[in-house]
């Protein structure tokens, strides 16, 4: 994975790849570079995993998951600056260290050498019928994360949302981008368009799953007082248990919800009020019971696909990974 990434920097030396070395895990903010690697390749991870599972080495694959990892970090550094996280993996996010601006050019030189990487990904190994779909799907999945993204700012104003608009949005933000890796490591791998399809509805249900996985940790998981944590419930962003709190609950629920959660302000002492009211109302065991059905339609999925035992296991192995 990793070596599929630096391939694409190859010798850039302008102080922008630095910031994305950074945002990366290969450097400190100074451009020292780093032992230990500070993140993840989920994303990536899964394309490889896939390109194997299929039948193929899954070096094959590399430029194309590489591509995958730096859409996934273009994301990341646009939903920090727009959020105004000033963490990310434990450290200090782009924009905290070289300003909103600067982190913005970091994100889009990101897409930009996504691209490039998928590029020479095709060039290599793929007939020129499969080159144009793996462009044509990842600018796909680019656009889909940015309208979900677009959704979820837009949901941050409203007090009507229900469930569906947030599975919805889920999908996009999150489920989409999983999708494409794994649709992406089963073209790489010759795999027919079936089983490149039954893929991507894997991961898509696999991103599902970790976002409303991720939704219930942001409620319950962490700490009040740790630092930068519960962000998202502080910027009010509607998570999946409030989102069905608001959508499901009596007027009078709603209404002791809304005592809290609708204050001008919250503060990190609003938190545990809020989990209780939630846990009432049967947010968190809906939540729970949706990461099980999603985990369990992945599953399908893979048995709706004709590839090896082997494979299947594998993949499975995979999920169970992130999920459990």
């Amino acid at each position: 994975m990793e070596s599929g990434l630096k391939e694409v920097f190859g010798s850039r030396k302008v102080e922008l790849y630095q910031m994305m070395a950074y945002h990366l895990g290969w450097q400190d903010e100074h451009g020292n570079d780093l032992e230990t690697n500070v993140a993840k390749r989920h994303h990536g991870i899964a394309c490889l995993a896939t390109c194997y599972a299929t039948g193929s080495d899954p070096s094959i694959a590399n430029l194309a998951a590489a591509s995958i990892e730096l859409v996934n970090s273009f994301c990341q550094i646009h939903d920090d600056v727009e959020g105004g996280n000033p963490k990310r993996n434990n450290r200090d996010a782009v924009w905290w260290i070289w300003g909103p601006a600067q982190a913005i050019n970091a994100g889009d030189g990101m897409h930009a050498l996504a691209r490039l990487s998928l590029l020479q990904q095709v060039e290599q190994n793929l007939p020129t019928e499969k080159s144009f779909k793996a462009i044509k799907l990842l600018d796909k999945t680019s656009l889909e994360l940015c309208e979900g993204r677009f959704h979820d700012l837009q949901a941050q104003e409203k007090i009507d949302l229900n469930v569906e608009d947030y599975l919805n949005m889920a999908s996009s933000r999150t489920g989409s981008l999983y999708s494409c890796a794994m649709e992406l490591g089963a073209l790489i791998s010759s795999s027919d368009e079936s089983v490149a399809q039954s893929m991507g509805l894997c991961g898509n249900n696999i991103g599902l799953a970790i976002q409303i996985r991720n939704d219930i940790e942001e409620i319950w998981s962490s700490s009040e007082n740790s630092e930068n944590s519960n962000i998202e419930f502080m910027n009010k962003k509607k998570i999946l248990p409030v989102v069905y709190a608001i959508s499901k609950g009596t007027i009078s629920e709603k209404r002791r919800l809304g005592e809290i959660y609708f204050k001008r302000v919250l503060v990190p002492t609003d938190i545990p009020t809020v989990r209780q009211i939630l846990e009432d109302m049967g947010a968190k065991e809906y939540c729970q019971n949706l990461v099980e059905k999603y985990h369990l339609d992945a599953k399908l999925n893979l048995n709706d696909s004709e590839i090896s035992t082997e494979g299947r296991e594998k993949i499975l192995e995979f999920i169970n990974l992130l999920l459990l």
